[in-house]
């Protein structure tokens, strides 16, 4: 199963990359979410890894995660596992003429029966999902847009 979106971002592709691999921030956005974060790995990117406990369909879930790919500026990817689903998570920052764009993919394949399971319930939410995530990557995208607005001047 596969979920992606892509949105235009009025940023150069560095900036737009550098921002969407600020991986400090998000683990601090978790942490105001109230999701308890451990993460482990030094400051380079690959081999850099994080576990949490993540409410999602209304059960709190492990989720082991690893950056398994790191190709700056242009893309990187998260291989994690959750519930006998494994989740591979990528994100790239591709160069256009007015700026760039910024684009999320899931992938998720199961790996036990009550993998199947998640997923069969997933794909009856299919939409919803689909929609909250490009709704949540143009918030992104507008953000991203706005450091680069406060930053350029």
């Amino acid at each position: 199963m596969e979920f992606s979106s892509q949105q235009r971002v009025a940023a150069p592709r560095e900036f737009v990359f550098e921002q969407a691999s600020d991986f400090t921030a998000f683990e601090r956005q978790a942490l105001r979410r109230g999701i308890e974060v451990e993460s482990r790995g030094g400051p380079d990117p690959l081999g850099r890894g994080w576990s949490a406990a993540v409410p999602v369909m209304g059960r709190e879930r492990q989720i082991a995660a690893e950056i398994v790919g790191y190709d700056a500026p242009r893309d990187y990817a998260v291989r994690g596992e959750s519930s006998g689903v494994e989740i591979l998570l990528k994100v790239e920052a591709l160069e256009e003429e007015s700026g760039s764009q910024l684009g999320l993919s899931v992938t998720m394949a199961p790996r036990s029966m009550p993998g199947r399971l998640v997923l069969q319930s997933l794909k009856l939410a299919r939409g919803t999902l689909e929609t909250r995530l490009a709704g949540r990557l143009e918030g992104y995208a507008r953000e991203i847009e706005a450091r680069w607005a406060r930053r350029a001047g």
